[in-house]
């Protein structure tokens, strides 16, 4: 019996390619039956994950950027049915996390082999927000709030560089007070995050090495660019559970969406999420 594997395409995602006919190329080779769903507005996602598992679905894939993978994740918790992503938004960090290809023909060619392995992965939750990334406050909220949607069509993965640029200028150095699992540290730097996967977009390069998406852990982590010579300008620790406040308040961002500012408080859910991987090497 074939499996069957729902995609949930998010056609505002990325530059425009011929999506389907390398699904289609794809999964009829290896005899996948396959059926889709179009995003229009926030939430479809999350609710054509939910409906896909419910209906008999295997698996559940997702073709968008890292915000629509968060969704269709929260469509499938509480089921078995594990996620697989097709990369198609701009920096798709998740899957650099995960080691799947950029390359749209290869990552389908993962979901297609039936041999293809499952990861359960953490999953942040800070107030009401879901998250697979991190969450930003101060530096990397404005970066990505300057980072828009027409900036992004315009030019790509580039535009999270530009808009760094733009967002340095108006960020200042700030007073920090985290509580980590109940203990309580005060630090100043000009951004705060709290990690629950370590990739920032490029392959191999992690801001604290050891970050990872199963360990059961968050990561918090300060950068300061105002320290003593010989002082770490990166500061890292790891909780269960953390609360972050900051006079005056900052933005915050979940996985590339802004939720407003600070406080915050987040916790870290483990093994929440099962996700099909490439084989190892």
């Amino acid at each position: 019996m074939s499996r069957i594997v729902h995609v949930v395409i998010n056609p505002a995602s990325g530059r425009p390619k011929p999506i389907l006919h390398i699904l289609n190329r794809v999964f009829k080779q290896a005899e996948v039956d396959w059926e889709i769903s179009l995003t229009k507005k926030r939430g479809d996602a999350e609710r054509f994950a939910r409906e896909a598992a419910a209906s008999g679905a295997d698996i559940v894939a997702v073709y968008g950027g890292d915000g629509s993978v968060m969704e269709v994740a929260q469509g499938l918790f509480g089921s078995s049915v594990p996620l697989a992503i097709l990369p198609g938004g701009s920096a798709n960090l998740m899957a650099v996390e995960l080691g799947i290809s950029k390359e749209l023909e290869k990552a389908a060619e993962i979901i297609a082999d039936p041999e293809s392995p499952t990861r359960q992965v953490d999953v942040g939750l800070l107030g009401e927000n879901y998250f697979l990334l991190r969450v930003g406050m101060g530096f990397a909220a404005r970066k990505v709030a300057y980072a828009d949607r027409s900036l992004k069509n315009r030019f790509g993965v580039l535009a999270y560089s530009m808009a760094s640029i733009k967002a340095l200028k108006d960020t200042k150095r700030d007073h920090y007070r985290i509580t980590l699992d109940g203990n309580q540290v005060e630090v100043d730097g000009v951004t705060c995050l709290i990690d629950n996967a370590g990739n920032m977009g490029v392959q191999g390069f992690k801001p604290a090495k050891d970050i990872r998406v199963d360990d059961g852990l968050l990561d918090v982590l300060t950068l300061d660019l105002h320290k003593e010579k010989g002082e770490p300008i990166i500061q890292h620790w790891q909780a269960r559970q953390i609360k972050i406040e900051v006079d005056p308040p900052q933005p915050v961002q979940v996985d590339g969406e802004m939720v407003g500012d600070t406080p915050v408080s987040a916790e870290i859910l483990p093994g929440a999420l099962k996700v099909i991987v490439p084989k190892p090497a």
